[in-house]
């Protein structure tokens, strides 16, 4: 059971959208893993997660205004939007 415990996949997605002002068809997507053990909390999970998300986006862009909106998508549950 070797190999990496977390890692992040990143790549350009293409819509078939139409190009207007607030819409472009391509756009960046980063998906990211980490593994944990069976005792981690749905709780402990999801802090983890906001922390990761929070450490990245400064790490990226700085002091930047964020904000967690709660949100429903039907393939995922639970879901958030990070802003």
């Amino acid at each position: 059971k070797k190999g990496f415990r977390c890692f992040l996949a990143t790549g350009d997605c293409y819509r078939r959208d139409e190009i207007d002002s607030t819409h472009y068809p391509v756009f960046h997507q980063m998906e990211g893993v980490r593994i944990m053990g069976k005792d981690v909390s749905s709780e402990e999970v999801m802090v983890d997660l906001k922390d990761t998300l929070q450490g990245l986006v400064a790490h990226l862009f700085g002091s930047a205004e964020t904000r967690w909106v709660d949100a429903y998508f039907p393939f995922t549950e639970p879901s958030l939007v990070f802003r």
